[in-house]
């Protein structure tokens, strides 16, 4: 067996031996749990080509549930393109801050070695290829210098890891049509899923679930979340603080956009109410896979709910968020999971008094 097999194969033991602990946090689902089959009519769009009239400087507008990312100006796409880099610095590097307090310097650098040299180089000429032009993908490539990603971590300094350059914005990509520009986009949001999942896979083998878990849990609250809420208001122009303002968050976050690993569409059937259901996202695919929906249970409640109800009241404290659907699920057939958004009123005993600046006016 080769070593990259091996690997694979630690990892599939942790999962195979892990055991659930029976007190870990579960949030209340809306009528003690729905089992929603997808709707073949309702799948994620916002990658295909939209309307050619429609150039939005920003996402400052209204809502729009049929939103394409062609639907941004060039130079929002390009924009876009530097925001998921700013975001993945953000989440990555919470995950190896925490990984630091946790264990230690030099584990942490362990940690991120291992995440690039068994997660991120044997797949990152294929990304590249697939994502960028042809010519900018060679380059690239080049300059990544993968071939030094073998063998045990050097020990003379820093890893000298370019976590900016395989999905760089460059001003010459204003020469692209849109629809090269979204699939740098989506290209780079693969690379930052690849990079998370690259650490927290390599926590799972050498510290456990429990570790992982509680490494999710802390920094999406604490680090992750204020940062990047901060960074669409500046990249994208979203502000306001009610549920359109918190649904435009979530369709051009750069944890979600769609591909390989999530589909999700979005909808407000009333003025403040809104309605986020994942149709695919890999947690299920991958437990569901292995009979462990035990795992994945406690996983889907140990990141998610906490990160949109956070979220929602960085917003405003008076959003609400409902879970509709979480796994475990029926089968495959079903939605993964499903989220009401909505806002309580001053009847509602939890409603927060507070004073709010105005939401800026619809163009």
């Amino acid at each position: 067996m080769d070593k990259a097999n091996e690997r694979g194969a630690d990892v599939l033991d942790a999962l195979l031996e892990y055991e659930v602990p029976e007190d870990f946090i579960k949030f209340p689902v809306v009528d003690g749990g729905a089992a929603i089959p997808k709707d073949p009519e309702r799948v994620d769009r916002r990658q295909e080509p939209g309307d050619p009239g429609v150039d939005l400087p920003d996402y400052s507008g209204p809502f729009r549930s049929d939103l394409r990312f062609t639907d941004f100006s060039k130079e929002m796409l390009l924009n876009m393109i530097e925001m998921n880099l700013e975001y993945m610095r953000v989440w990555v590097g919470a995950w190896l801050e925490e990984a630091e307090e946790r264990f230690g310097r030099d584990e942490r650098l362990e940690l991120e070695w291992l995440a690039w040299r068994d997660g991120m180089a044997p797949k990152l000429e294929g990304m590249l290829r697939e994502f960028l032009p042809p010519a900018d993908a060679t380059e690239r490539l080049e300059a990544a210098d993968l071939g030094r990603f073998v063998g045990e971590r050097p020990t003379d300094g820093e890893l000298g890891i370019d976590y900016d350059g395989p999905f760089a914005a460059d001003p010459s990509m204003l020469n692209l049509t849109k629809e090269e520009l979204v699939s740098i986009l989506l290209g780079s949001h693969e690379f930052i899923l690849q990079c998370n999942q690259g650490v927290s896979m390599h926590i799972v083998m050498r510290h456990g679930f429990e570790d992982m878990f509680a490494i999710a849990w802390d920094i999406w609250s604490a680090k992750v979340l204020p940062a990047v809420k901060g960074l669409k208001e500046r990249r994208m122009g979203i502000d306001g603080n009610d549920v359109a303002a918190f649904m435009k968050d979530l369709q051009i976050d750069s944890s979600a956009m769609p591909g390989k690993a999530f589909d999700l569409t979005f909808e407000m059937p009333e003025p403040d109410v809104g309605i986020m259901t994942f149709n695919r996202c890999p947690a299920p695919e991958m437990f569901e896979a292995l009979g462990r929906e035990d795992i994945l249970e406690q996983n889907c409640h140990a990141v998610c709910p906490a990160s949109i109800e956070e979220t929602a009241k960085l917003y405003n404290p008076n959003m609400k968020m409902d879970i509709l659907a979480i796994p475990p699920r029926v089968d495959s057939d079903h939605v993964c999971c499903r989220w009401k958004l909505s806002m309580r009123d001053e009847d509602d005993p939890e409603y927060v008094p507070v004073e709010l600046s105005p939401r800026r006016p619809a163009r």
